[in-house]
C-alpha cells in the first residue's frame, strides 16, 4: 500500500527438661527491655507461630492518558496469550474502525488455509502475492487473493472461525471491514494458533516480522529491538468521510496489542502514527 492521504522476631532459646516422662518446655526469650524472661510451657512440643508473609500486590490494570486534538477517536486492546489476561479501552469491545490493511494478515492466512486443506504447497506466484501484500502492503495483491477466495466470504470465515463478536462485512471492501480493537486481537490470536499447526502460516507470520520499514510505524517503534514483533498496520485517508484511519497491530513474546484511530484528514498521517506511539508508550510498563 502506498503511504496515503502501538519485625523482626525476638530471638529465643528453648531449653527442655524431661521430668517423669513429661516434656517440660522452658521458653527463654528477651523482653522489650532486652532482659531475659522465661515461662514454662507443659506441652509435648512448643507451637511456633510464624509471621504471615505479605500478600503479593495485584497488578493494576494498564491505563492510557494521552493528549489528543479535537474529534480524535482511538481504541486499544492488549492481551497476554499465555495467561489469557486482557485489558483495553472502554470502547474496545463495542466501537469499530475500518481495518484498512490490517486485515491483510487474515486474507493471507485464509488463502493459505485453502492450500493446506488441498494438501499442497503455495506456488511461487502465490508466495509472491502474499509477500507483496504483507511486507509492502500491496493492495492489488490483496485484492487478487481476496477475490480468489470468494471476496466477502473471506471476512465471513474470519468472523465464524475466530468467533468475532464486533466485526461486520462491508460489501466488496476488505479494507472497510468494521472491527473492534478486541476483535483485532482475537484475529491475531487465531492467526498465531493456525501458525502452530501450519508451516505455511508460520511463514506468513515470519513475513509480518520483516515488513518494509515504511510499514513498521506505531507500536514497533516503541518496543525494544529484541521484541521482533509480527506487524500489520493499516492507514488510509478517505475523502468521503474526511477522516484518516490509522491502525497498528503487533504480536510478540505472547503479547498482542492493537491501537486503532480515526481523526480529521487535516491532521495528517504523522499525527496518527504519533498517537499510536503515545498509547503504546503508556502501556509499555505492562508489556
Amino acid at each position: 500500500m502506498q503511504r496515503r492521504i502501538l519485625v523482626g522476631v525476638p530471638s529465643a532459646i528453648l531449653a527442655v527438661a524431661l521430668a517423669g516422662g513429661v516434656g517440660h518446655a522452658l521458653v527463654t526469650r528477651t523482653d522489650e527491655t532486652g532482659e531475659l524472661s522465661s515461662a514454662p510451657v507443659r506441652e509435648r512440643a512448643a507451637a511456633v507461630t510464624q509471621e504471615k508473609a505479605p500478600e503479593a500486590e495485584v497488578p493494576k490494570a494498564p491505563t492510557v492518558a494521552v493528549a489528543t486534538k479535537a474529534d480524535t477517536w482511538f481504541s486499544w486492546q492488549l492481551i497476554d496469550t499465555a495467561t489469557g489476561t486482557s485489558s483495553g479501552s472502554a470502547n474496545a469491545a463495542d466501537q469499530t474502525n475500518n481495518t484498512e490493511s490490517m486485515i491483510k494478515a487474515w486474507i493471507g492466512t485464509d488463502y493459505i488455509a485453502a492450500a493446506d486443506a488441498q494438501g499442497r504447497a503455495l506456488t511461487a506466484e502465490e508466495k509472491a502475492l502474499i509477500t507483496k501484500m504483507i511486507r509492502f502492503s500491496d493492495d492489488a495483491a490483496a485484492q487478487t487473493l481476496y477475490l480468489r477466495q470468494g471476496g466477502d466470504e473471506v471476512i465471513e470465515r474470519l468472523i465464524s472461525e475466530a468467533k468475532l463478536t464486533g466485526t461486520t462485512v462491508t460489501e466488496s471492501w476488505w479494507s472497510k471491514t468494521q472491527m473492534t480493537a478486541l476483535d483485532a486481537t482475537r484475529m491475531m490470536t487465531y492467526i498465531l494458533q493456525r501458525a502452530e499447526a501450519s508451516a505455511q502460516t508460520a511463514w506468513l507470520v515470519g513475513l509480518m516480522r520483516d515488513v518494509d520499514p515504511s510499514n513498521a510505524f506505531g507500536i514497533p517503534e516503541v518496543l525494544p529491538a529484541a521484541a521482533d514483533p509480527a506487524v500489520k498496520n493499516g492507514w488510509t485517508a478517505h475523502e468521503s468521510t474526511g477522516l484518516w484511519n490509522v491502525n497498528s497491530l503487533a504480536a510478540w513474546d505472547g503479547k498482542i496489542l492493537v491501537v486503532m484511530t480515526h481523526y480529521p484528514v487535516a491532521y495528517g498521517q504523522a499525527y496518527g502514527e504519533q498517537l499510536i506511539r503515545d498509547v503504546a508508550s503508556d502501556l509499555l510498563p505492562s508489556l
